[in-house]
């Protein structure tokens, strides 16, 4: 009788270092409490390098300008599709919300083949991680924010 396998363990990818030389003028430009937009908009050469560049992605484009689109780029990495979410920052990584989670996963479902990546950024330090489809299990599966301390909070006041 052949043992189980152990069940894979859910792990954050390591950060790797890209080189920020050629985007300081982009990063002296961005402050923390900058609209959303308008920085990804100012990022846009810094995500094109890095997925380019050190992910190997090709085929890139801007996703659309359609409300509620849970992704902001389209691109192909050795031959696959891949819908690319951009989470950058100064100083921290950070992750889509919930609904944005949820959207995702709901294209994934529609269009059989196509993959996912989340690509997080930490500017000042010339730090990056992504996030590719087998890896966005510990995002969707992950701990999700518990609604009881919400809900009790609610009914203290009720």
């Amino acid at each position: 009788m052949k043992a189980d396998k152990a069940p894979k363990k859910m792990s954050r990818p390591l950060p790797k270092k890209f080189n920020i030389s050629k985007h300081k003028k982009i990063i002296e430009s961005l402050s923390e409490n900058m609209d959303e937009i308008k920085f990804e908009k100012l990022c846009e050469p810094i995500v094109f390098d890095i997925l380019e560049n050190y992910e190997g992605f090709e085929e890139i484009e801007k996703g659309p300008e359609i409300r509620g689109t849970p992704f902001d780029f389209l691109g192909c990495k050795e031959g696959n599709p891949f819908i690319i979410e951009f989470k950058g920052s100064l100083n921290r990584f950070n992750s889509p919300g919930e609904t944005q989670k949820r959207r995702m996963q709901e294209i994934l479902k529609h269009i059989k083949g196509l993959n996912i990546a989340l690509l997080q950024v930490k500017l000042k330090k010339a730090e990056y991680r992504v996030f590719y489809s087998e890896d966005m299990n510990i995002l969707f599966n992950g701990g999700k924010a518990p609604i009881k301390p919400i809900v009790d909070w609610i009914k203290k006041r009720l």
